[in-house]
């Protein structure tokens, strides 16, 4: 079945009569000038540069039926490249979408200037966004300003909110129990002692860290935890424990370890963009 053609429409602001070449990106054309193109995307320079060079009798760019063809863009992404170039862009915000395909042209068509904006509005708007979408915008398009609070937020996310995959890996750090390492002299069941507590930690910080409806922060579920019946475990070595608990042993170095983290990951999958040609 075939469809019909659709003549295309000049634009009616950035179609300037005066201007050098024609463009067409979906069905608006734009009549623009290299220069000013050249000046903000090295992509654009280069593509002027080799027709300038070539000898080709005819180029496309130099009349409407022939406009040189965008593809891959949408309108609304090229007119926001437009805007910014010739310094019209609102000052309004704008969604999540229209930052990310913004991002990825001028990731494409080597766009500087632009990108630095374009970075600082994403940067503004980080709230707006989810967490996975900034950390794959981070690596997709080597911007390490942005990683950093979005692994922060995406490590801190309530459970509730977490994937089949991510509950499935908040059991198993519930299950890896703080060990007994030493028991106390009272002790009389040892062997005892480490099965309740492993039973309890499990039945006990699994079930209030894990509780679907209403997960407990470790602050709390440590306090729950400690009104709990211990079974063969001795007063010694429950005091011995829970003070290790209340030393913060056990989680308050979660700052430093996603701190850490987030560095390490940054140098192994944020690269840095590599520097235009002169």
């Amino acid at each position: 079945m075939s469809t019909e053609f659709v003549v295309p429409t000049r634009h009616p602001v950035y179609y300037f009569n005066a201007s050098s070449h024609i463009f067409q990106v979906e069905n608006t054309l734009y009549k623009l000038c290299s220069s000013i193109l050249s000046t903000s995307s090295n992509v654009f320079r280069d593509m002027f540069s080799t027709m300038e060079n070539s000898r080709q009798p005819e180029v496309d760019g130099m009349c409407d039926e022939k406009p040189i063809h965008l593809n891959g863009i949408s309108r609304e992404t090229f007119e926001l490249f437009l805007e910014f170039t010739f310094g019209r862009m609102h000052t309004g915000s704008h969604s999540i979408d229209e930052l990310s395909k913004f991002l990825r042209f001028c990731d494409m068509y080597q766009c500087s200037h632009a990108r630095k904006f374009i970075i600082s509005r994403i940067s503004s708007a980080r709230y707006c966004f989810h967490s996975a979408k900034l950390i794959n915008l981070a690596i997709k398009y080597h911007v390490r300003s942005i990683f950093p609070y979005a692994f922060q937020q995406l490590a801190e996310t309530p459970i509730t909110e977490l994937t089949h995959a991510h509950q499935d890996h908040c059991r198993i750090v519930a299950a890896e129990e703080l060990k007994i390492l030493m028991h106390s002299n009272e002790c009389q069941d040892p062997t005892g002692c480490n099965e309740d507590w492993h039973t309890i930690w499990w039945n006990g910080m699994g079930r209030f860290l894990l509780d679907g409806r209403n997960p407990h922060p470790y602050d709390d579920a440590v306090k729950h935890f400690k009104e709990l019946q211990f079974g063969r475990v001795s007063e010694g070595c429950k005091d011995l424990m829970f003070k290790i608990l209340d030393q913060g042993a056990a989680f308050k170095h979660a700052q430093q370890f996603l701190s850490e983290t987030c560095s390490f990951l940054v140098e192994k999958l944020v690269f840095e963009p590599e520097p235009p040609s002169p």
